[in-house]
């Protein structure tokens, strides 16, 4: 599709993303939103047929519809392995041989690096495994919920075996500019993974805040200070979520086949078993399309024969983790739609041309890394702003002469920061209410420690940034 420069014009689609993203909180309906725009710029009155046709287009994509299909069998296979309650036998085994506070966190940091597939399923399984522990050890769920949620996103960056990573390399993979970083999807997100600097310090942080190298300090250090001198474990504030006998009651941590999941008994082999034949294909086919596929029908032929789960209920499960992928399938539809948007009326090259004079290649990754932190962070849209920033900022990488690698991680880096920092992301949710807590509470209990993750991040980018332009 041919672009033509229409000016300072072309920044409306993209600051009326930002504030229909502010102002409604829907991400999908802000990048259509912001997508029409460029295509009524362009076209004016005779906008609405070619705006379909280039919808139909992005549906249609061979290379956008691969990744879409992978995340669609990752949300069966995670709902699979959580219905099936084999990652609780992990935590039942470990279980035995805690003695200790410290083990107990030590055993939290161990579960959410080990079960890298999913985020969710990492904060689920977790949570399930280690709250009744750590509540006997006296641990304030301000602490246990910090080292489920850095475990969560950020080893699933890191360990490329998961939704993220399809997601992240998929929208890597459309961008024409980062062809030198790496020929396919995944080779592009493998090439650029020493550069994810934020992910990478989370998990070494969280793990020296545990052996108590870094010390207690803000929202966690008056955590231990109140269970010290009255024995309660969360705040007063998060009685509520502590009234009932359920874990994770939100965003669908709890199915409404929660009573008839209780009654399976954990088994070891359920888990361990698919996840090794997901880990093994990928690696021997170096496609995560088979090894996700051949995951499914291990679980198959592992839960079905063995009364594990019904046919019918494994197919609801996969229905259900359908349903739980929708979301990211359709954000990735919809931001193909946007990119060819804006690169029709010339956003790329309008921002090339004002910015790139003034535009450092050694800063550029690091206030990459800064303002899209900070708009995930503003927005809890995790996934979608990276999405919509990336062929945005990739051309003025290039034109500046940039590191490509070293930007793409920032961008990872910047979701990653959102993620985890962000007061109603998914994931902060999600971690809270597994672990029993008000999202507030965690949030703001973590801050300074995200704080100097952040710092030091940022930092990094800017000494790599200088080393590599």
């Amino acid at each position: 599709m041919e672009g033509t420069n229409l000016g300072i014009i072309t920044l409306i689609p993209a600051l009326g993303f930002l504030v229909f993203a502010l102002v409604t909180k829907k991400c999908i309906l802000s990048i259509m939103l912001s997508g029409i725009l460029g295509y009524i710029f362009y076209y004016k009155a005779a906008f609405f047929m070619p705006m379909m046709d280039a919808l139909l287009s992005a549906a249609s994509d061979a290379d956008n519809n691969y990744i879409v299909i992978i995340c669609l069998l990752f949300g069966c296979f995670v709902q699979l392995l959580r219905q099936s309650k084999g990652a609780v036998a992990v935590g039942d085994l470990a279980r035995k041989y805690i003695k200790s506070e410290k083990q107990v966190l030590l055993m939290t940091w161990i579960c959410g690096v080990i079960i890298f597939i999913d985020d969710y399923l990492s904060i689920l399984v977790t949570a399930n495994c280690v709250l009744t522990l750590s509540d006997e050890h006296k641990t304030p769920r301000e602490m246990i919920c910090y080292i489920i949620n850095t475990t969560s996103a950020p080893v699933c960056l890191i360990i490329p075996i998961s939704a993220w990573v399809v997601f992240f390399s998929g929208i890597f993979e459309q961008q024409k500019e980062a062809a030198v970083v790496g020929d396919s999807a995944m080779s592009i997100y493998y090439n650029i993974m020493p550069y994810f600097f934020y992910p990478f310090l989370c998990v070494i942080f969280v793990l020296l805040v545990i052996l108590g190298i870094v010390p207690k300090m803000g929202g966690i250090k008056k955590a231990y200070e109140r269970v010290a001198e009255t024995g309660q474990l969360w705040p007063a504030s998060s009685n509520m979520q502590n009234q009932g006998d359920e874990l994770g009651e939100v965003m669908g941590a709890i199915s409404d086949n929660a009573k008839e999941e209780k009654e399976i008994t954990p088994h070891l082999w359920a888990f361990l078993v698919p996840m090794a034949v997901v880990v093994i294909v990928t690696v021997w086919l170096s496609d995560i399309l088979y090894g996700v596929s051949c995951g499914i029908f291990t679980c198959f032929v592992l839960f079905v024969p063995t009364r594990i789960m019904s046919l019918g209920k494994f197919c609801d499960a996969c229905y259900k983790g359908l349903e739980d992928m929708l979301f990211i399938a359709v954000v990735l539809v919809t931001s193909l739609f946007y990119r060819e948007s804006i690169n029709l009326i010339g956003l790329p090259d309008y921002l090339i041309d004002v910015a790139g004079p003034y535009m450092s290649a050694a800063w550029l990754p690091a206030i990459a890394f800064i303002l899209i932190g900070i708009v995930c962070f503003a927005t809890g849209n995790i996934w979608s702003i990276p999405a919509v920033c990336t062929p945005i900022i990739l051309p003025l990488a290039a034109s500046t002469g940039a590191s490509i690698p070293l930007t793409l991680g920032a961008i990872i880096s910047a979701a990653c920061f959102g993620a985890q920092a962000c007061f109603y992301s998914d994931v902060t949710l999600l971690s809270a209410s597994a672990c029993k807590i008000n999202n507030v509470d965690y949030a703001v209990a973590q801050l300074p420690y995200i704080g100097i993750v952040t710092a030091i991040s940022f930092v990094g980018y800017v000494v790599f940034g200088f080393a590599m332009s």
